[in-house]
């Protein structure tokens, strides 16, 4: 029987917040609501989770590399938001 194929711990949680993301656009067009962008995080956040049980029940542990490009990605997201934080404020006020 062939081997399963392992994935690192959050493989398909991130992937599922990568397909969420887009997702509240529509939403959003339908609704005439910006504020309903955002809720396609947490519908992509679920189905991560949900496929992270199923597919990696036996995740491989992180290599020194993917914990760096993961610690440079929650940076450069947590930036991103604190300027669009600023942005907002800047444009609201």
């Amino acid at each position: 029987m062939e081997e399963q194929k392992r994935y690192p711990k959050g493989h398909f949680v991130a992937l599922g917040m990568a397909i969420g993301m887009p997702m509240g656009i529509p939403i959003w067009i339908a609704t005439s609501n910006p504020g309903m962008i955002g809720i396609g995080l947490p519908i992509g956040v679920a189905i991560g989770m949900a496929m992270e049980k199923q597919y990696n029940k036996n995740p491989r542990p992180l290599t020194a590399q993917e914990k760096r490009n993961r610690k440079i990605a929650t940076a450069a997201a947590i930036v991103t938001l604190v300027l669009g934080v600023v942005a907002f404020l800047l444009l609201a006020f």
